[in-house]
């Protein structure tokens, strides 16, 4: 009899033991699910504003900035881009050109022209402007986002015009480039465990630079 009873508290403790080590694997494979999951969602969220912010100010009729037809044609209308704070920015891109012949583009912002991406506080997750609405671009229910910042950044380089500026006189009127940029800083937790956190950050050209007159009449 207390051979049998050493046997099975041997037993139990044994089982004890592997009952632990089961339950320690199952919460590793489980956050480390939840972390692969959590940096996949990030990713695939800052692939796509990275893809569509480089296509901010894009005009079909760009060669206007060079060869003008008419003193409207010098400016693209297309080239507004405003902050929401820190936390989100706005823009226009053309895609009128994407349902036309090339080169044509009626050169009006519309509303599904207007794009943009922003932080929602309130249900921590980033949404983006699609058709002049705001729609979810992360998963509120897998991924609550702490921290969104996107920060435009100019630098201004004087190019060469042979434009003629009379209050200049015949030097002509010189052309600045305002060469943009926009910093990216994304931070999140699982939902279902707070322990689990992931940040990203990248920094984005915008390849349609914008071009303006220095000189002022």
């Amino acid at each position: 009899m207390v051979e049998l009873l050493i046997g099975i508290t041997i037993g139990l403790f044994i089982a004890a033991g592997a009952t632990l080590l089961l339950t320690s694997q199952l919460g590793d494979n489980r956050r480390l699910l939840l972390e692969a999951q959590v940096q996949q969602d990030l990713r695939a969220a800052a692939d796509l504003i990275s893809r569509d912010l480089r296509r901010a100010g894009y005009w079909g009729n760009a060669y206007r900035y060079v060869w003008a037809q008419t003193a409207a044609d010098v400016s693209n209308p297309y080239q507004d881009t405003s902050s929401l704070g820190s936390t989100g920015l706005l823009y226009s891109r053309s895609i009128d050109e994407e349902t036309g012949l090339l080169g044509v583009d009626a050169g009006i912002v519309t509303t599904s022209e207007r794009i943009g991406f922003r932080l929602n506080t309130a249900d921590h997750m980033i949404e983006t402007l699609i058709g002049g609405g705001w729609q979810a671009l992360t998963d509120r229910e897998v991924l609550k986002v702490t921290q969104f910042e996107l920060k435009l950044h100019t630098q201004n380089i004087a190019l060469p015009c042979g434009a003629a500026c009379p209050a200049l006189g015949p030097e002509g009127c010189p052309l600045v480039q305002h060469s943009r940029y926009v910093t990216l800083v994304i931070v999140a937790e699982a939902v279902h465990d707070a322990a689990v956190q992931r940040s990203l950050g990248d920094t984005i050209g915008l390849r349609n630079d914008v071009v303006a007159l220095s000189c002022s009449p």
